[in-house]
């Protein structure tokens, strides 16, 4: 099997788990808030986010790693203006998911950051997966 395929097949898993856990994130962790009382949701979101977070510690490694392969070969290749975009972008949501902590910490006390950063994270990742599609065709 050709080692561009077994690396792009990495990349594409690692980018689905690193979109999933900012989806559940997003989406799904925020609206137990309004049912949980504030301590059971502050403590059940700890712990679901510090197991998260150390699972895409290591998936990031991966997604990077392999993203970097698959530039190297897809440049040599001669690719468009979509691809280095897409490329940036990617490289700035997987590299800044290292550093989300401190930035939560400093914006805490405002009240919309978190919900804004979030929703902010996944439509750029969004767009990433669109100019994944679209870099090839354009």
């Amino acid at each position: 099997m050709e080692i561009n395929l077994i690396v792009k097949t990495v990349h594409i898993i690692c980018a689905i788990f690193f979109i999933g856990v900012v989806f559940f994130r997003t989406f799904i962790i925020t609206d137990l808030k309004k049912n949980l009382d504030l301590i059971t949701y502050i403590k059940m979101d700890n712990l679901i986010g510090k197991r998260a977070r150390n699972i895409i510690k290591i998936n990031n490694i991966f997604l990077i790693s392999s993203g970097i392969w698959l530039s190297i070969y897809y440049f040599s290749t001669g690719v468009g203006v979509l691809l280095w975009i897409k490329i940036g972008i990617g490289g700035i949501l997987a590299l800044t998911f290292y550093v989300v902590p401190s930035i939560m910490l400093k914006m805490k006390h405002l009240s919309w950051f978190n919900m804004f950063f979030h929703y902010s994270f996944f439509t750029l990742m969004m767009i990433v997966v669109i100019l994944s599609q679209f870099a090839f065709y354009i």
